[in-house]
């Protein structure tokens, strides 16, 4: 494996370009699905260099008759999406999203993939797109059927953290739930947008979901002598947390307010935050 390329199974090739995202990560994965056609998921990378390593990948792959098919888009995050417009101008080949990523971009989707759809690159290499909202409203997973691996995009991280920001579309509860549904797939391996293959998913997944809810039960936790306004319930409840992160951490405890909420669990009266009795 060079640096930054790795064939993770027959027609299956991961490239880590380097882009704008958050740390500690600095790079993007992007996929390209090799059959008879080709398709690339998550070209997010918009530095041209980075570009170029992906054009000479699919360069030599047109070369030898397989042409690029796809352009497949996880969610509408600037880090997922750089090189979508570059390589369809350069290919011709259509950019592909849910229809909740189409609303939230600003550029033209060529096609967009519902719940379930599929991509047929060939007889030994087909893409199922999962629903899986929650980090944001439109976001796909997609399975490669063939080997087992799916790219699991902004649902885990190999490195660094993923924000749940209800500011942009983000929901906690639709979250785990899409945790527990990428665990029903059965896949072999996960490949996140950010950072190495994920070769446990039940393990990882079961790892997110532990988290969440214990982070769920420090709010709580930071209420139990009574209401609280909310940078005293951020204070206690991210007490672990730097706080040159309580930025970020300030829109994680808004998005866990928001589904404790809906349960009923939680209830606010302007910038008090109290628990409800069970």
């Amino acid at each position: 494996m060079h640096e930054g390329r790795e064939e993770l199974a027959p027609g299956l090739l991961r490239l880590a370009l380097r882009t704008p995202t958050l740390p500690p990560a600095t790079t993007t994965n992007t996929m390209v699905v090799i059959g008879e056609r080709v398709a690339v998921i998550e070209p997010g990378t918009p530095h041209a260099d980075e570009q170029a390593r992906l054009f000479q990948e699919l360069d030599a792959l047109a070369a030898s008759g397989r042409s690029l098919a796809a352009i497949l888009l996880t969610h509408h995050h600037g880090d997922h999406v750089g090189a979508a417009q570059p390589l369809r101008a350069r290919t011709g080949a259509p950019i592909v999203a849910h229809a909740e990523t189409a609303a939230r971009l600003p550029f033209a989707v060529d096609r967009t993939l519902a719940d379930g759809e599929t991509l047929t690159l060939g007889p030994r290499a087909v893409l199922q797109a999962v629903f899986t909202p929650g980090h944001a409203p439109g976001h796909l997973v997609y399975l490669e059927r063939e080997s087992g691996i799916a790219y699991a995009g902004d649902m885990i991280a190999g490195e660094g953290t993923i924000l749940i920001d209800p500011f942009d579309g983000g929901d906690m509860a639709q979250y785990l739930a899409s945790l527990q549904r990428v665990a029903g797939l059965g896949a072999r391996a996960l490949v996140p947008a950010h950072g190495p293959v994920q070769h446990d998913p039940a393990a990882v997944i079961a790892r997110y979901v532990a988290h969440r809810l214990a982070r769920e039960a420090a709010v709580l936790g930071a209420l139990h002598d009574g209401p609280q306004p909310p940078a005293v319930v951020l204070a206690r409840a991210y007490a672990d947390t730097p706080q040159m992160l309580w930025p970020l951490a300030e829109r994680s405890l808004e998005a866990h307010l928001r589904k404790l909420v809906a349960e009923g669990r939680v209830r606010r009266d302007g910038e008090s935050i109290a628990a409800v009795a069970s």
